[in-house]
């Protein structure tokens, strides 16, 4: 049975959709039930944290429409053109058939590089919810929205004109919020600065598609056009940054720190997992008249996918 073609084509779909299924789900579930934000103390003497709160003006939904919504369909129209005005001489493409049909090679491309796509993604959010967990650091506008107090019941705050002036650098940890302006979820979210979701994600999705439009769209006439849709890219992964620390959501580390880890890991799927600027030879067999199998012919004489 894994002889055949038909059953190791869904083996793979199947095990494709099981590994993006079980990194989403310990991306998305098990780590945020799981694990507790560690928790860090502060000096009321300390600027870094005394920004006032400000409504950020990207949200979740602007932030899925850039990591989800733009790769998707700049992927998809970049292969439905290609499709359309590349002839099947000039780039031989690996052909699927199941179950008797042939697979349009445009449907197995995006399924490939959407594919990796994802699952690079998937990853950066694991990194996302690793480090905010175990760094536990304080947002800019943590004493604007926590207004924290210590002490017996309470009685002791940075305000308090009677603290002792060598009081204001001591490190102070045993602490309790008391600002009843602010949701729980914000009081949550005070404690997860590093390093800035939005950046990291931004810039994994952006660094993808420069690299992807680099490998695909090597057509001399789609220089100016390929680099148009790259310095395009690069300027919404810099107003994200720009944004978050404008409005006090993030420190500058915070910012940097995603921007290296969204740009590195989008270099490693790129080139190591997808495998775009690699010539891969593929394999050669026979037609059977029933054409029961995907087959295979020639090799690609452009970058790849490594599948």
């Amino acid at each position: 049975m894994c002889g055949n073609p038909n059953t190791r084509l869904l083996s793979r779909l199947i095990i494709d959709f099981l590994i993006l299924l079980g990194v989403y789900g310990a991306a998305l579930v098990v780590l945020p039930q799981q694990l507790a934000t560690a928790q860090r103390g502060f000096h009321c003497s300390d600027p870094s944290l005394r920004y006032p709160y400000r409504q950020p003006w990207l949200t979740k939904v602007h932030l899925t429409i850039a990591v989800v919504a733009l790769p998707a369909a700049f992927v998809l129209v970049v292969e439905m053109l290609r499709a359309a005005f590349v002839p099947s001489a000039v780039e031989l493409k690996q052909r699927f058939v199941f179950v008797g049909a042939r697979i349009p090679s445009f449907i197995s491309e995006c399924y490939k590089i959407i594919g990796v796509y994802l699952f690079g993604l998937g990853l950066i959010l694991l990194v996302i919810r690793l480090t905010k967990y175990s760094a536990g650091r304080l947002r800019p506008y943590f004493f604007d929205v926590c207004q924290p107090t210590w002490g017996e019941e309470g009685s002791e705050n940075c305000a308090d004109p009677s603290l002792p002036e060598n009081y204001t650098s001591q490190y102070i940890e045993d602490f309790s919020c008391t600002e009843f302006a602010a949701s729980q979820d914000l009081l949550a979210l005070v404690r997860h600065s590093f390093p800035s979701g939005f950046v990291t994600s931004t810039w994994y999705a952006m660094g993808f598609l420069v690299f992807y439009a680099q490998a695909r769209l090597f057509a001399p006439w789609l220089r100016l056009l390929r680099s148009t849709l790259q310095l395009a890219c690069a300027s919404v992964a810099l107003v994200v940054c720009w944004e978050r620390i404008s409005t006090y959501q993030n420190h500058l580390s915070d910012v940097a720190a995603g921007a290296a880890f969204g740009g590195l890991l989008a270099f490693y799927v790129t080139v190591f997992v997808a495998h775009l600027f690699e010539e891969v030879r593929v394999k050669r067999r026979q037609w059977p008249r029933n054409e029961q199998i995907y087959g295979y012919a020639g090799y690609y004489n452009r970058p790849t996918y490594g599948y």
